[in-house]
């Protein structure tokens, strides 16, 4: 019953101060939206750039005297590298360079005489390539041809090692592409600026609930209630358990609050997994209150340990990266030893749809760090007490 009472008070204290409201529930929409708008080509994973064909200067006299090469026919037309190449047919190599020049074209081709002999009875094969003025051309036409004389190159040693009949086993299954376009991240999902300011100032007012808690407990000391609820039969666990259930569940609800109108005002979509997001929120509150705790059993007035607690917020959610993007050494090797980091990347995994094995470790590096400090709270507050 006390603990109860002790959690009402704590609730009604809070829930009566405009300025806490405030800043609890309506300074990190105004973060999140401004943040988010003003760095949206900055943070973030962007879409996939689209690749633009490239105008290719193609010499081709590989078949032999005036003949084309089938080969390199029968390349260009494959529906992968029509999507990349634009053929364009030029009769001699000062052609070809003069349209370069002029950047009339963007890449050069030149197929020397007898190449199809020579591929196709084993012997030394090549093709010329010349460059044109664009970086970006010259990667993506590249590419393409390079994959050309792989496979070429391929399908020579089957023929020499295996003899011809090699050839036909190494041709690709009818209907399966040769090359298939995709992103690298789980399901080709991105996440925006909105999405990483949002996980990132949820985070940085969750830590803090800690500060709440440490204002109210040296209040209690300041207005001399403390004396008074040592004369009556009430326990100080009853008093610690009430303060971290009253500043915890004004949290729960300040958690609620931006994860559902952010979502609603700026459209931040949080993943497929509600509970586990929630289960880290959860562990975030109580980490951050169990050090708030702490800070303030060792911390001789409100202000050091307000400011200790603000600078520390501060300092983890910079080197953890939530307020500027960070080289990912420096948030993976410095990060690493803050709160903000392991849910930060929790909750970027769970936008971007990852498998429940990559946010385990996250899960469980959370529940260490919680333990360790409420263990540490208990340990120093035998030493130290909490006393007016």
């Amino acid at each position: 019953m006390n603990t109860w009472i002790i959690m009402k008070f704590e609730l009604r204290r809070q829930l009566r101060s405009r300025t806490l409201l405030l800043n609890m529930f309506l300074l990190p929409l105004v973060l999140i939206f401004l943040l988010g708008a003003s760095l949206s080509g900055v943070v973030g994973v962007q879409g996939a750039d689209e690749i633009k064909p490239v105008r290719v200067a193609i010499v081709n006299n590989g078949g032999g005297g005036a003949e084309a090469s089938a080969i390199l026919t029968a390349f260009l037309e494959t529906p992968e590298v029509k999507g990349l190449i634009i053929p364009v047919k030029t009769e001699s190599r000062e052609a070809a360079e003069s349209g370069l020049r002029t950047s009339k074209y963007a890449y050069g081709v030149i197929v020397p005489p007898g190449f199809d002999q020579e591929v196709q009875s084993g012997k030394k094969a090549s093709l010329e390539f010349i460059l044109g003025r664009s970086h970006d051309d010259n990667r993506v036409a590249g590419t393409a041809f390079d994959n050309l004389l792989m496979e070429l190159n391929y399908k020579q040693a089957a023929a020499v090692t295996l003899g011809p009949q090699a050839l036909t086993a190494t041709t690709a299954p009818a209907g399966k592409p040769g090359v298939v376009l995709g992103d690298l991240n789980n399901g080709g999902k991105t996440y925006s600026a909105a999405q990483f300011y949002a996980a990132s100032m949820l985070l940085m007012f969750l830590m803090y609930s800690g500060l709440t808690v440490t204002a109210s407990l040296f209040n209690d000391k300041e207005n001399h209630t403390l004396f008074r609820i040592h004369s009556m039969p009430v326990k100080d666990s009853h008093l610690f358990i009430g303060k971290m259930l009253g500043v915890g569940l004004v949290s729960i609800l300040q958690c609620l609050t931006i994860i559902l109108l952010s979502d609603w005002l700026f459209g931040v979509y949080w993943g497929n997994r509600p509970g586990l997001l929630l289960l880290f929120c959860l562990l975030m509150i109580a980490a951050s209150m169990t050090l708030g705790v702490l800070i303030c059993l060792f911390s001789r007035t409100s202000a050091t340990a307000t400011n200790i607690i603000s600078v520390l917020t501060v300092v983890m959610t910079f080197v953890s990266g939530g307020m500027a993007p960070l080289p990912d050494s420096w948030v993976n090797s410095a990060g690493a030893f803050t709160l903000n980091h392991w849910v930060q990347q929790a909750v970027i995994r769970m936008m971007l749809h990852s498998g429940l094995e990559q946010l385990l470790p996250n899960l469980w590096v959370m529940c260490f760090i919680s333990a360790a400090l409420f263990a540490a709270v208990i340990v120093s507050y035998r030493k130290v007490g909490y006393r007016g």
